[in-house]
């Protein structure tokens, strides 16, 4: 950005931006610096992958520099827990030598501040502000772009008053600083899906009344993590909301890393039609009910195969961790996710803390890896080819997982649905039902 002195000189100073990324890795020191060289950063995305961001080794002394290697020391793992490998160069910063790189497992957070994003969708200068250890991994997703700081070519001679923003002297800003330019609040705006396909809120309200009764088993009054599609944008949304519909509830809660948040839910017909009024299109409970946010009632695992994994293989994978679970007293059950993968529902009783779901499902996504450790991983790694991952990491709290009967946002409007055993066996896929193709028994019901 730049400012005027008192002198009318124009004077360009870095705006810095401030977010948090997982740290994923380290590398090892040169020269005189000990301990480590910096800490590799990622970030998930809309789908679960872990995707490098950059890395950070700016603004750490020898004693945070130590502090920081005895930290990571126990969650060192010798596989790279990337979807896709760190680029070796770059136009900004030395290559990254991944010889010289070691990999932890993608469970804690570091605060950085940074200049901009690269074209090549990686952190530039940037500033390790400290690790945040309150904030939950799993949450962290890649922020909104920020606008680049644009560059003045304007004559050299002082001025003593202030440039006008569209001055034909100011460079105009790239493309990732114009798409901050959005119709809705930055604020409310947890993360685009620019690819999103949206139903009409017409279609959306019409199949509501036709699969509510079931639906609502599995929506009902639980908190829900929304995707909103409006004024031609859909996103994950957060924040405060337009005037919320009276059948549309809200709950107070605190939030793991402090103040006060608000989640809405519904019980009934009228809730989830007041959700199509507020332009929601997507609905992803909370593994818990409204009654008890803090005791899971419903642990998830999202069996997503990657690429070169045929559905068989994700059968196969469901039915054995079918019977692992079974082995351990639970009764659990199939529900297709629209997509290519699916997810074994566990209903529990509520005397499980979050940290303790948590744990549990990463000991069963653990043991049943071990089974065939070369066709599953347990996080989304450079590996994925020809390998299924077994997604433990939606049993935390505030972590959600797509609704039982929620539409999706992709061609074809595909939805989420509870199915049995036997349909699964019978070589239904995770694809097979949408908002115009629903489930047999619903189709009866609307003849």
């Amino acid at each position: 950005m730049h400012y005027v002195t008192w002198l009318g000189l124009w004077v360009k100073t870095k705006c810095m931006h401030r977010d948090e990324f997982i740290v994923v890795g380290w590398t090892d020191p040169e020269g005189s610096r000990p301990w480590l060289g910096a800490i590799l950063l990622a970030y998930y995305d809309e789908d679960g992958r872990l995707v490098y961001a950059g890395r950070a080794g700016v603004g750490i002394d020898d004693a945070e520099l130590e502090r920081l290697w005895r930290r990571l020391q126990p969650f060192a793992i010798s596989e790279m827990p990337l979807e896709i490998p760190p680029p070796r160069t770059s136009r900004f910063g030395s290559p990254l030598v991944l010889s010289r790189v070691h990999w932890v497992r993608p469970e804690l957070v570091a605060e950085v501040k940074y200049l901009t994003w690269t074209d090549e969708h990686l952190l530039r200068q940037v500033v390790y502000e400290g690790l945040r250890e309150d904030k939950p991994a799993a949450d962290v997703r890649r922020p909104l772009p920020h606008p680049k700081p644009t560059a003045s070519t304007s004559p050299a001679r002082p001025s003593p008053h202030p440039k006008p923003a569209a001055s034909p002297g100011v460079t105009r800003p790239s493309t990732r600083a114009r798409s901050r330019r959005l119709p809705v609040p930055a604020e409310n705006i947890l993360q685009l899906l620019p690819d999103a396909v949206a139903p009409s809120r017409e279609e959306l309200a019409a199949y509501w009344r036709t699969v509510a009764d079931d639906a609502l088993a599995y929506l009902a009054r639980r908190p829900l993590k929304l995707v909103r599609h409006t004024k031609g944008i859909t996103f994950y949304h957060m924040g405060p909301l337009p005037e919320i519909p009276p059948a549309v509830k809200q709950l107070t809660l605190e939030k793991r890393k402090g103040g006060i948040g608000t989640r809405l839910w519904i019980e009934d017909l009228a809730g989830l039609l007041g959700l199509v009024e507020l332009r929601v299109v997507e609905i992803h409970p909370w593994g818990a009910t409204v009654d008890d946010i803090e005791h899971p009632d419903t642990l998830v695992f999202d069996l997503d195969p990657g690429e070169g994994v045929g559905w068989q293989f994700v059968v196969e994978t469901a039915f054995r961790l079918r019977d692992m679970l079974a082995a351990k007293g639970h009764d659990c059950s199939p529900k297709t996710t629209g997509g290519k993968g699916l997810h074994v529902m566990v209903p529990i009783s509520r005397g499980m803390s979050w940290d303790a779901a948590h744990a549990y499902t990463r000991y069963i996504a653990y043991r049943l890896a071990a089974t065939a450790p070369d066709r599953y991983v347990t996080s989304a790694t450079v590996a994925r080819t020809g390998k299924l991952f077994i997604d433990y990491l939606r049993n935390g709290r505030g972590t959600t997982a797509i609704g039982a009967y929620s539409p999706r946002v992709r061609p074809g409007f595909p939805i989420a649905a509870p199915v049995t055993w036997q349909d699964i066996e019978h070589g239904l896929r995770s694809d097979a039902f949408s908002l115009r193709k629903l489930p047999r028994a619903r189709r009866r019901k609307t003849a």
